[in-house]
This record gives C-alpha cells, structure tokens and sequence, in this order.
C-alpha cells in the first residue's frame, strides 16, 4: 500500500513539478532556469532572509526534494559536497541540468526519503523545505533523516502548520465557499477554470468526503490532484520531532499569501499567521 502511495505522489509531481507554470520561458532552457530563480526567491523572499546558505561552507550537505533546484543551487555554491534527492524523475531531471548550467558540481538523485542510500552519520546539514508533508509516512522518513544526520549536524525542516491564516481562513473557509460557487455554475452549465473542473471532477468521484475537515486540505496547497499534503499543528510537529529523537533548536514562521508583492508587510504577518512552520533541530 505505501508503494502504491509513493508512485501517486511521485506521479503527481512529475506532472506538477514545483512553480513551471508559472515561468513561460522554454521549459528546461538557462533561461528558464535563471527567471525561475528571480521568481522563487520574490515569492519566497523569506528564504534568502533566514536560510543561512554559506553556512554549508565545507560541509556535506542533502536536500530532500529538490523540485527545479533553485534551492540546489544555493547549497552547492557553498558545500564541501552536495546531494539531493527526490521522489520525482521529472525533478531530478531538472535540477541537474540546473546545477550544469550554473557550473556547480552536485549529485542528483531519484530516491524514496523513507529509504534513503545512505549510511550512518554522512551529512552534517540535511534541509528539506516543503516535502515531507508530503511523504506517506513522516516518522519513518525523520527516523531515516536522523540516522544519517551526524550527531553534530542541524535538520532544517519546513512543514505546512495549521497554525496560520491560510488553513483556517483560506483553505478551509475561502476555498470551501468558491467551490460551492464552481460547482453551483457547473450545475447551471456555465464553464469553469481547469482548476476548479478538477475540483469538481475529485467531488463527483469521491462523493462528499472529498470536502470533509481532513480531506479538503490535502487538495488546496500543491493543486486539486494533491493526494498528500499533510498540514500540522506546532504541537503535533513538536512531538513528530521529539519521538524521532530530535532536540528542536529553534522555530521561525513564514510565508503569508501576498505573493511576495509586499515582502516587509508579508514577513510581518507571517511571524504570526505564517503558513510555512521551519524548525531547526539536532539529533538527541
């Protein structure tokens, strides 16, 4: 059954691999990939603001779900040596075409985050930003991540947290009225987006559980065919932590829904209403 759930999230990020829609260069050109990275840190402008990239400085370093490799690239500008993995054919793909382009060395990997090819204490920076809540299971996943952490290294991590304005708010309130209004204009044959056709297609083949508390959410963070996209309160990421046997360091919020047009009001809001919970934490 968990295989099964690894080639559905696997496909689902070969067909959605993370921000192309968004760049309208040649897929896979330098050019592509140079105007992905204007993107990615404007939207995302958190990122350069509290991810500390040259402290990889001659060290081993593993990111764990590379997407295009924009954060790839960082990494491997600084570390000793740098691997990344991923579920996703198309994305390893992308990403060392990525790294070829800039002249950064780097090694690139297709690989299962619960069954990782490597051995005890190997890395001592392990950075995993947006992914394992997508993972079927995010326990063996952080067991596999402490095993190969060395006992001095640091885990950064980003999770989905309920603790923000775009769970209860957003997705779980916003999303939920303007799919009633979708589904109200298909039912009258007025035409909708492609997006919300999906929507509508998942709610007739699921039936009503596919707008249920638990459900829904899964569907509205990465796009409707989402099947697992986990989202967790500070506690419940407190204690995943804690049982994998690691001692959390420090926690910072980010990412508020502004699209990175008002970085500084945005970085303010998320301090407390932030969607992207990242912890930094070693082993115990």
């Amino acid at each position: 059954m968990t295989m099964n759930k690894f080639k559905i999230v696997g496909k689902f990020w070969d067909e959605n691999l993370c921000g192309k829609h968004f760049i309208r260069e040649k897929f896979l050109s330098e050019k592509f990939f140079g105007v992905y990275r204007q993107f990615r840190y404007k939207k995302e402008h958190h990122l350069n603001s509290i991810i500390e990239w040259h402290y990889a400085k001659g060290k081993n370093v593993l990111e764990i779900g590379v997407g295009l490799g924009a954060d790839a690239t960082r990494w491997a500008e600084y570390a000793k040596n740098f691997i990344g993995i991923d579920l996703s054919f198309e994305s390893t793909k992308a990403s060392k075409l990525h790294l070829e382009f800039l002249g950064l060395k780097g090694l690139i990997l297709q690989s299962n985050v619960e069954f990782v090819p490597f051995h005890d204490n190997e890395f001592d920076i392990i950075y995993s930003h947006g992914v394992l809540h997508h993972t079927p299971d995010i326990r063996k996943a952080l067991e596999e991540i402490n095993r190969i952490l060395k006992n001095d290294g640091i885990l950064i991590l980003m999770l989905y947290t309920k603790n923000s304005f775009n769970y209860w708010i957003r997705i779980q309130l916003l999303f939920r009225i303007l799919f009633m209004f979708q589904l109200s204009k298909y039912k009258l044959g007025l035409n909708q987006s492609s997006l919300w056709k999906i929507h509508i297609f998942n709610y007739y083949k699921y039936g009503r559980s596919y707008l249920s508390w638990e459900e829904w959410p899964h569907h509205c963070t990465d796009g409707p065919d989402c099947e697992i996209a986990n989202i967790y309160y500070k506690n419940e990421i407190k204690k995943l932590l804690k049982e994998s046997n690691f001692v959390i360091k420090k926690m910072k919020k980010a990412h508020f829904p502004l699209g990175g047009r008002f970085p500084n009001f945005e970085f303010f809001l998320a301090r407390y209403l932030g969607f992207y919970q990242f912890i930094w934490a070693t082993k115990r």
